[in-house]
């Protein structure tokens, strides 16, 4: 039931999305870069025209989730203090997704990502995830 409701939830801001894609806006300036002690997550995608997509993060202490790029609309859901729900909608490419803060004296490799789901910007989910991935980094 909740996958559903995720689902739909998706879908519902993936159509939202859309009806605003007509309108004229002027270029917003690039995201500040992360704070020392942030992890990047990262995407490699095989698709040139990804629009949306549905991620879900974890690990321990989980704080200060900000956007990559400022042109993209963000929005997060803390499930728990250990796991975040994100989606992304714009014109998402390969690279920075977003950061957030790594909790003291834990290891980078204590945090993962899960890529959820994705769509094109013709709001069309895609079939298949195979060839995406999602890596997390150390800030520099």
């Amino acid at each position: 039931m909740m996958r559903l409701r995720a689902t739909l939830v998706t879908l519902a801001v993936l159509i939202a999305a859309a009806a605003c894609t007509d309108h004229a806006t002027a270029p917003t300036p690039p995201a500040p870069p992360p704070p020392p002690g942030s992890g990047i997550v990262s995407l490699a995608t095989p698709n040139a025209d990804d629009g949306a997509l549905r991620l879900t993060l974890h690990g321990p202490a989980l704080s200060t989730l900000q956007v990559s790029s400022s042109s993209n609309l963000f929005y997060t859901r803390m499930a728990s203090d250990s796991e975040a729900r994100v989606i992304l909608i714009g014109n998402l490419a390969a690279g920075p997704l977003l950061t957030f803060k790594i909790a003291s004296g834990q290891p980078l490799t204590a945090y993962g990502a899960t890529l959820e789901q994705v769509a094109s910007r013709s709001d069309s989910l895609r079939v298949s995830l195979a060839g995406y991935a999602l890596t997390i980094a150390a800030a520099p």
